[in-house]
């Protein structure tokens, strides 16, 4: 099915964002909107793997097949438009630059010439 499908307003269908109220080691999290969800597939881009941590807002998007998640509302100030962050619980980030360059953790590794 494809995502367009699935967003349609049919039965079951639409969208809410949610709080997530727990998040566990082993990868099981559970979030509060109009009832609580628990065990919803979540859904990323290919190869980047991701659990919604305590207190993030997600994105559940209510389908015809069931429900999933589709992302954590995240805040796009600083960066410019089409860069990359990625942030870890503990304060890491990746930051893929406009201009090629990587900053990891505040190290800048600048884009090779060429």
């Amino acid at each position: 099915m494809t995502l367009d499908r699935m967003l349609e307003r049919g039965e079951g269908g639409g969208a809410s964002l949610a709080q997530v109220s727990y998040s566990l080691a082993e990868g099981s999290w559970g979030a509060v909107a109009d009832q609580e969800y628990r065990y919803r597939p979540v859904v990323s881009p290919g190869g980047y793997r991701w659990c919604p941590r305590e207190e993030e807002q997600v994105l559940l998007l209510h389908t015809g097949d069931g429900d999933l998640c589709a992302g954590a509302a995240a805040e796009s100030r600083g960066l410019a438009p089409g860069e990359v962050e990625i942030t870890g619980p503990g304060g890491s980030s990746i930051l893929l630059r406009r201009d090629g360059a990587v900053v990891i953790n505040g190290q800048l590794f600048p884009a090779a010439a060429g």
